[in-house]
């Protein structure tokens, strides 16, 4: 009875399931485990690598940090540092940087591709956008799964070359060409000591 009226995030399940079958991961992301947060996690969700949001591949990635909002109540632009090893998971997972469109917040997110869907829980402080019927969930969003050395001054031209988006491209590029993206002192710290502990880029 509850479920009727249950926030929907994203697609229905099968759906999701389906999408990410065509994935080079899709039968390791359809037998993981299917939650809203994995059962043997530790640490604050999210911003643990012991407790990694659970999506389901990198069209779930995409589509997952597409619909997150920030604390402060904008998008948010990513990118995605390099995989680490953890406790909780047999896979790597993965470490994306974030931050929001004013460039006011910044952040650093877990994220566990090897689920067949992505969760419908946010990061403390964080919302989601609703599932929009109509339009459905697209894959695309204002971020890329590779290393930005300058982010995010940089990401517009990663967008457009690896996921071949020149009009998102252009919006972040008209956004990040008015300056005012500077890392704060404790996100520096955090990218430091993440940096030591990565096993790939």
């Amino acid at each position: 009875m509850f479920s009727l009226f249950k926030k929907h995030y994203h697609e229905a399940e099968n759906r999701q399931m389906e999408e990410v079958r065509n994935e080079p991961i899709g039968p390791l992301a359809l037998a993981g485990e299917n939650c809203d947060e994995i059962s043997n996690a530790q640490g604050p969700f999210g911003h643990s690598y012991n407790n990694p949001i659970p999506v389901n591949g990198l069209i779930g990635t995409y589509k997952y940090l597409g619909k997150l909002i920030s604390p402060r109540g904008n998008i948010v632009y990513f990118h995605r540092i390099g995989s680490i090893n953890n406790d909780v998971c047999s896979n790597p997972v993965d470490v994306y940087e974030v931050v929001d469109l004013n460039g006011e917040f910044w952040d650093i997110l877990f994220i566990d591709m090897y689920h067949p869907r992505r969760s419908n829980k946010t990061p403390d402080g964080y919302s989601m956008k609703h599932y929009n019927k109509g339009v459905g969930d697209i894959p695309f969003a204002f971020g890329v799964d590779i290393l930005c050395q300058k982010f995010p001054y940089d990401l517009p031209e990663a967008i457009e070359q690896r996921n071949g988006l020149p009009a998102f491209a252009r919006r972040v590029r008209e956004r990040v060409s008015r300056g005012g993206y500077d890392r704060p002192k404790k996100q520096k710290s955090k990218l430091m000591m993440l940096k030591s502990r990565l096993i790939s880029q």
